[in-house]
């Protein structure tokens, strides 16, 4: 153990904690909720400080070492063939500890790296060590990191005073440390813990609330009990079109040092995009909480593929950030007991709610159906089949949800994939008419 944590008594951790959802206030006609479990992956930024100037010095070392290991002596002229040949005679030759060896080779091969990219030191969770004391002076968070020490010629760990953030505290008490990430940025070293945790998910809702992706909105959200729309991110779209306008000017005027204004701008606009959806995310998750409802998401796989609308409609849908904003709300949902349902999202903006017949898009925002006179937004239009496919993955037939469509003759068909047993949800009794 290091020097500087001599006479430390370790601690357990905690019981681990678990997320519940809230109940409804209409718990009388509901069934008893069953659940089941949910693996949640969530990175908490640790910050690490205090740092002696030997372990400054180690984690230096090992980092610059790790960029050589991933990078090599790459030339602008060599190939790729013979860049790939210069990083693999490089990583033989450096100096590291033997598990972050492994990783930079791993890294090496899969990431085309450049020589003005740093990449983070990947440390594997079994060489890596989160520990919590509240009794030492200079921090209660330790992080132990592998370092390879020259003055021992072999590798070392050291132990890093950190700070966690105080939301995070509990998540990193309770779950499992996944291989994480060592991050140097503006001379202050940080750890990426990705961390894991499994929390209960409940089985029974009484409403779905029903999410499009789109182009112009990122996302419409649809209760399918009320009809309540509410759509978010247009910001989002703002954010990305102002960027893009700003990297635009500063290529034509051939600013001097270009390449680093840019560099700068991207971080601008990530940060402010990625603040953008964490609170999209949230909302929607509160609302499904509230209502005691399941998200059903249209599932967008593969919608870079064959969908071309023109160079502009092209550029905007293309750079929309869908996953990471699916990501953020699948494990938001997941901490507050709510599952998130993919949604095979085929036609759901072409039919028509009330009458499943194909409609008409004069524009991009309006939905019209020349059968039955629908004329709705097409975003709602859009989030409200997807709600009411989902209803296919429910226990229930459609119909003893309390449905009512305007054309009885309209059948709705249930794909055997779509059946409970591949998803094992359940509508409760008492649920709103849809």
């Amino acid at each position: 153990m290091d020097s500087h944590r001599c006479g430390r008594a370790r601690t357990s951790s905690p019981p681990r904690e678990r997320c519940r959802a809230r109940p409804s206030k209409n718990t009388s006609k509901r069934r008893r909720v069953s659940s089941v479990q949910r693996e949640v992956a969530t990175t908490v930024r640790v910050k690490l400080h205090s740092l002696t100037e030997r372990k400054a010095g180690l984690l230096a070392r090992e980092y610059d070492a790790f960029q050589t290991a991933v990078q090599g002596d790459v030339h602008e002229n060599d190939s790729s063939r013979a860049a790939d040949q210069n990083a693999k005679r490089s990583e033989d030759d450096v100096d590291l500890y033997s598990a972050t060896k492994q990783q930079a080779s791993k890294v090496r091969k899969q990431k085309n790296s450049r020589r003005d990219t740093e990449q983070p030191v990947v440390l594997r969770n079994d060489v890596l060590g989160v520990e919590y004391d509240e009794d030492t002076v200079l921090s209660s968070w330790w992080v132990k990191i592998p370092v390879y020490d020259p003055e021992r010629g072999r590798g070392n760990s050291i132990w890093c005073p950190a700070t966690v953030p105080e939301k995070d505290e509990p998540l990193v008490r309770g779950g499992k440390i996944r291989d994480s990430e060592l991050v140097r940025r503006d001379g202050e070293w940080y750890v990426h813990l990705v961390v894991k945790k499994r929390y209960e998910v409940r089985e029974t809702y009484d409403d779905v609330l029903a999410i499009d992706l789109g182009a112009r909105w990122i996302a419409t959200s649809v209760a399918l009990s009320t009809r309540e729309t509410t759509f978010y991110g247009e910001n989002v779209r703002r954010i990305r079109e102002h960027y893009k306008q700003l990297r635009k000017s500063i290529g034509k005027a051939k600013v001097r040092q270009g390449k680093q204004v840019l560099h700068r701008l991207g971080n601008a606009e990530s940060r402010k995009v990625d603040d953008r959806l964490h609170k999209i995310s949230r909302s929607i998750v509160d609302d499904a909480v509230a209502r005691n409802a399941v998200i059903a998401v249209g599932d967008l796989g593969g919608i870079r593929e064959g969908n071309d609308k023109g160079r502009h409609f092209n550029d905007k849908l293309h750079k929309m950030p869908f996953a990471k904003l699916l990501s953020y709300t699948e494990y938001k949902a997941h901490c507050e007991g709510i599952e998130v349902v993919l949604v095979d999202e085929a036609y759901t903006s072409q039919a028509c709610n009330r009458c499943a017949e194909m409609g008409v898009r004069n524009t991009q925002g309006r939905f019209r159906c020349p059968h039955c006179g629908l004329d709705d937004n097409a975003d709602k239009n859009g989030a409200t089949n997807i709600g009411k496919r989902v209803l296919g993955k429910f226990s229930k037939p459609l119909s003893d949800t309390g449905a009512v469509l305007a054309r009885p003759e309209t059948q709705v068909v249930v794909e055997p994939e779509n059946s409970q047993d591949s998803v094992g949800l359940t509508l409760s009794e008492g649920t709103p008419r849809l």
